[in-house]
């Protein structure tokens, strides 16, 4: 593939993500997580996919999450409940750090989908 394409390829790519991205709607109200969750390291250290049974979240952390990428335990909460999603507040813990969240906002399963598709390659 020659250059010119593949800048075409990635720029297509990119406008179809903040297409996608413009309409997700960033939650206000905290979410009380089940035990059926699902994570998807996406974005590089800056964004993970979070499936709680039927309802979608891209997670967006201030900064990065770097220690996201290896973790083996994920943990969520919010001033110290666990399991516990909001707007403002919620921390990441991996195995070797804590990660604050910047951004939570509610997408839908197809674009969960695509996100997971991406990130297993």
């Amino acid at each position: 593939m020659n250059i010119k394409r593949l800048c075409t390829a990635a720029l297509l790519a990119g406008a179809a993500f903040a297409a996608n991205a413009a309409d997700n709607t960033p939650i206000t109200d905290c979410v009380d997580l089940g035990a059926n969750q699902e994570i998807v390291r996406s974005g590089g250290a800056q964004n993970m996919l979070l499936r709680d049974g039927d309802a979608h979240y891209l997670v967006g952390f201030r900064g990065d999450c770097s220690s996201l990428a290896t973790a083996s335990n994920i943990q969520i909460s919010t001033d110290g409940t666990a399991n516990r999603l909001c707007p403002k507040g919620t921390k990441v813990k991996t195995n070797r750090a804590t990660c604050s969240v910047g951004k939570v906002e509610a997408i839908d399963a197809e674009q969960f989908a695509a996100g997971k598709k991406r990130a297993s390659r």
